[in-house]
């Protein structure tokens, strides 16, 4: 019986072994894939092969696993964005310049790689010796999966662009770039320093071109930056002499994505008329009236307003309130006006904002969004997105109450924030641990950006989506203060670091009072100074008790 079941067991071993063995032959045979590479070849004279164990070229260097025949239908994903990425070039640079092969694998590990976490997938590699991108095709699709995969994308083909180039070639030779890089401490000064940060690495900078909001803003800068303008011209330049349709022309082009191709409104044409209940009811139209007159902006929330202004080139839906949600919405809006009302007018006028998009569904990027700041506008806006609004649930309100300040605290961020403050840069930055650094990482959950596994249980943070960036850090602990979250103020008690950045954000909000001369009898700051009261009086005890 022993040697039966050692028998079976080795039965079982063996048939798991040939299936992941032959898993790539029985992909490569698969007629879809044969349809995929015939059209990559007709479009871009190039082919798409599957790695092969016998590779071993690629074997010496990378740790491969092979696509597995259920991958099949990503795979053709994934092509398809490569496809209308490269379809973005103009006509026949890709078939010249591009990789004649794309190698698809489950997973490329560099054998020299010490990092014990599973690299994002899909990922791309340049490996120009055997003029192949090496891409790897992810076992699970979300709809963040296709905006990421893009984004790298291009910064792997210009990787590859570069891989002959001689370090001291022309103005985008390694030499010279190091000359016009720009120093860390600049980036601290730039509203924007990731996107500034990026520009320093040419393959970086070159990805930033094909995001157009980025491309703006880093165009926006280098009117007042020397070294990012010589950046931007060397890149351009040595694209055309490549090819001269990178000409002005093309990157105008580039720059302007058709709101069509972008943005879905869920309201019907039925919906048109569907809001006649909310124009009626005098309580709402009276909140709406007093919040556009002491902000001095528009309250936007009916079918067929435009659409709200997210950026470019990613997926947008979204719909505006009818009558079906006229409780959660009247609801909603007297929160509004009762939360940011208790704000001096000093700051409202200050302020300028332009809009507030109150919508029912909002999705961007695939993800389910409760709260947006516009804040790369020239006149900044906000939105939210009632369609988990629940007024009858605690929680939800709670939650949604927690949102209004966050998101509006990213505006005042923004506008009264400046060099050597309290919640400025390396300042703010100052109060973490030394190992720390955010991360504007890859969106792992739909509603939830990933961080790092190893700051899990860092302390500092009122919520760890925080920790992605300084500026939703400062937005999620400001939210927490105003709701006086019980959780939050007990985590005070024993978060020294937690408690540091909080009296940073109390002295931001004494620094604007000092500068608009608000008088301390007024509502806001008198709940403000309380607050403040409150976080100095806490003790702060061992956090291991």
């Amino acid at each position: 019986m022993g040697a039966l079941m050692c028998w079976l067991m080795a039965l079982v071993c063996a048939a798991t072994f040939w299936q992941h063995a032959f898993a790539g032959d029985s992909v490569q045979e698969d007629q879809r894939f044969i349809a995929l590479d015939q059209k990559y070849h007709a479009d871009f004279g190039g082919s798409i092969q599957l790695w092969k164990s016998g590779d071993d070229k690629l074997a010496a260097s990378y740790n491969v696993k092979p696509l597995e025949a259920e991958q099949i239908e990503n795979a053709i994903q994934v092509v398809g964005w490569i496809e209308a990425e490269f379809k973005r070039y103009p006509a026949g640079f890709i078939q010249k310049y591009g990789p004649k092969k794309l190698v698809l694998a489950n997973e490329y590990i560099f054998k020299s790689s010490k990092a014990a976490e599973k690299p994002y997938s899909p990922a791309f590699i340049c490996e120009k010796s055997s003029d192949s991108i090496l891409v790897t095709v992810p076992s699970t699709i979300t709809p963040s999966t296709e905006f990421l995969a893009r984004n790298a994308l291009h910064q792997t083909l210009f990787a590859y662009l570069l891989s002959d180039l001689p370090a001291k070639d022309s103005l985008i030779g390694l030499e010279h770039w190091k000359t016009i890089q720009s120093d860390e401490a600049a980036a601290e000064k730039e509203p924007s320093n990731w996107v500034f940060k990026q520009s320093n690495q040419r393959d970086g900078l070159f990805k930033i071109f094909w995001e157009p909001f980025d491309f703006a803003q880093i165009n926006a800068l280098a009117k007042s930056d020397p070294l990012l303008k010589q950046r931007v011209e060397a890149v351009q330049s040595f694209l055309h002499s490549l090819d001269p349709q990178f000409d002005d022309a093309f990157w105008q082009t580039l720059a302007t994505i058709p709101e069509s191709q972008r943005t879905i409104c869920l309201n019907d044409l039925a919906d048109l008329h569907s809001a006649d209940q909310i124009k009626g009811d005098v309580e709402i139209q009276d909140d709406i009236r007093f919040i556009e007159k002491r902000w001095g902006l528009k309250v936007i929330w009916e079918p067929g307003s435009a659409a709200p202004p997210m950026p470019v080139k990613v997926r947008l839906e979204y719909s505006y309130m009818t009558d079906k949600k006229l409780s959660e919405f009247k609801q909603f809006i007297h929160l509004v006006r009762e939360e940011l009302c208790s704000y001096p007018q000093q700051i409202a006028t200050k302020m300028g904002v332009e809009n507030i998009y109150v919508l029912d569904t909002f999705t961007f990027r695939g993800a389910k969004i409760a709260g947006q700041a516009f804040s790369w506008l020239p006149r900044i806006s906000f939105g939210y997105g009632l369609s988990s609004f629940d007024p009858k649930t605690p929680s939800s309100k709670e939650f949604f109450l927690r949102t209004i300040h966050h998101e509006l605290f990213h505006l005042i961020d923004k506008q009264f924030s400046v060099e050597g403050g309290p919640i400025f840069g390396s300042n703010w930055n100052s109060s973490n641990e030394e190992s720390f650094a955010y991360r504007l990482g890859q969106p792992k959950e739909l509603d939830q950006p990933a961080f790092y596994k190893e700051n899990i249980k860092r302390t500092g943070f009122a919520e760890r989506y925080g920790m992605n960036v300084a500026t939703e850090d400062r937005a999620s602990i400001y939210g927490r203060i105003m709701t006086e979250d019980k959780s939050f103020f007990e985590q005070l008690e024993s978060d020294k670091i937690l408690k540091e950045k909080t009296e940073k954000i109390f002295q931001f909000f004494q620094l604007i009072k000092k500068d608009l001369d608000i008088d301390s009898s007024n509502a806001f700051y008198t709940k403000i100074e309380m607050l403040q009261a409150r976080v100095n009086a806490l003790p702060i005890k061992d956090a291991g008790n």
